[in-house]
């Protein structure tokens, strides 16, 4: 079975400069705390799938991250911001590649 990593680590305070930074430390941690939730789920998934009992580590209710809810609505605001631009940038070479 496959082993989880450990958990991410949020940022501490002043390792964030907020300036704006294109990969900000709570960017990255984001992502790691994603790919962290996505591994739990599988090897949760292994272990319902055999009938035995979840680790409480990978129960769901243990998987939040420790962001403050206004970072928490801060990041989730520029992600779905960076998804909109890239998908106006596939839309506008899919036009381009059309004429």
């Amino acid at each position: 079975m496959k082993l989880l990593p450990p958990k991410p680590e949020p940022p501490s305070d002043g390792d964030c400069c907020l300036s704006g930074c294109e990969f900000c430390v709570w960017d990255l941690y984001d992502e790691d705390m994603r790919e962290y939730q996505k591994q739990a789920g599988i090897i949760r998934q292994a272990f319902e799938d055999q009938g035995k009992e979840v680790p409480e580590q990978i129960r769901p209710e243990n998987l939040r991250d420790l962001v403050d809810p206004t970072m928490r609505a801060f990041l989730d605001m520029e992600r779905e911001m960076a998804m909109k631009i890239e998908q106006e940038g596939q839309e506008h070479n899919d036009d381009e590649s059309e004429n």
